[in-house]
């Protein structure tokens, strides 16, 4: 695994905004607690567009890896969780998507542990797409009341928000419960696949810390590999 200078940077820049995509989605408690619904709209908007941007990047300079993807995931896992957390405390109508987002995160980690592919399926991508946009309105309906701004339209949009809610997080709800049936039909095709072997069965020989270090940076290995389990990328 030899990379030009360039192609060195831009591996680090693509995982750098992966990153700070994760970071900041930790810190969105802190910076609600601090200041309030609004800054975190803000701030979720920039997180959700690094998404798309690292995304693209990676595509458009064919430099995806095992470590990218994974820490894509996690990081997209983790804001949404947050997310909800944040909106169910303004409204508790945001906690059944919450409960279903949990489920789906947990069905993945039973695929992965019968050695099943993790990856997002497309159902998957078109719930993060619908999440993604009812979140953002979501932020918007909770923000416009602490903007002080008059006018009838706004007069009316706050004393309609609560419908509005209902009605964004039944169309999130709905989309995670198509999202999970999709994650469990995966799930089932892994578990009694014969092909597959639950983990407590392997022999435990794991792959070398500095092998795995170095499969998961390795572009061209994700491009031969990439569907195929990642356990099969830790163990021997």
């Amino acid at each position: 695994m030899k990379y030009s200078g360039i192609k060195i940077f831009e591996i680090i820049l693509i995982n750098a905004i992966t990153l700070c995509r994760l970071f900041g989605a930790l810190l969105l408690p802190i910076i609600y607690h601090l200041y309030g619904i609004n800054i975190v709209s803000i701030l979720t908007i920039f997180l959700f567009l690094s998404d798309a941007i690292d995304g693209f990047l990676a595509r458009k300079l064919e430099i995806s890896t095992f470590f990218g993807c994974s820490m894509d995931a996690l990081s997209d896992k983790v804001l949404n969780a947050t997310l909800f957390i944040l909106l169910g405390i303004e409204y508790r109508y945001m906690i059944p998507p919450l409960i279903v987002e949990i489920l789906i995160l947990y069905t993945s980690y039973l695929t992965y542990k019968h050695g099943g592919n993790v990856k997002s399926t497309k159902i998957g991508k078109i719930k993060t797409i619908i999440l993604d946009v009812c979140v953002i309105f979501s932020l918007i309906l909770l923000s416009i009341p602490k903007l002080n701004i008059e006018g009838k339209v706004i007069k009316y949009i706050i004393s309609n928000t609560d419908f509005y809610i209902i009605i964004l997080s039944s169309i999130i709800t709905i989309s995670c419960i198509v999202a999970l049936l999709d994650y469990i039909k995966k799930y089932k095709e892994t578990r009694f696949n014969p092909k597959y072997i639950k983990i407590k069965k392997r022999k435990k020989l794991g792959k070398s810390f500095k092998e795995i270090i170095t499969r998961s940076f390795d572009i061209n290995y994700y491009n031969k590999h990439k569907d195929e389990s990642i356990m099969d990328q830790l163990y021997k």
